[in-house]
């Protein structure tokens, strides 16, 4: 089975410290999501997006994806229940930057 990758950009809200939000990160958010699921915050080291943040889901295939949130969006129940049990964290991610729900996203499957 093929691994996928979701990128979704993170864009900071204005006069966000970048040293504030990976602090908060780093402290707060679980790296283990779901089972078969693994979350980086990635920042970029050159190239267009330079200094500029992505939140990057390995994920270990596209069943495994496709347990948490089906092709139409719709959350599994685990995946509600994660995300009500971690309702603060997901809340003050939100006063950093783009909320997890709206930012710009694509899912990638490894074809080699």
């Amino acid at each position: 089975m093929p691994k996928v990758y979701g990128i979704h950009m993170v864009e900071l809200h204005p006069r966000v410290k970048a040293e504030d939000f990976e602090k908060f990160v780093k402290e707060e958010m679980p790296q283990s999501l779901f089972e078969g699921w693994k979350a980086y915050l990635l920042k970029g080291d050159r190239g267009d997006r330079k200094d500029k943040y992505l939140l990057m889901y390995e994920i270990e295939s596209v069943e495994a994806r496709n347990r948490v949130i089906s092709s139409t969006g719709e959350l599994s129940e685990e995946a509600k229940q994660f995300f009500e049990s971690h309702g603060a964290m997901f809340e003050k991610w939100a006063t950093f930057a783009t909320p997890l729900t709206k930012t710009i996203f694509t899912d990638y499957v490894v074809l080699f």
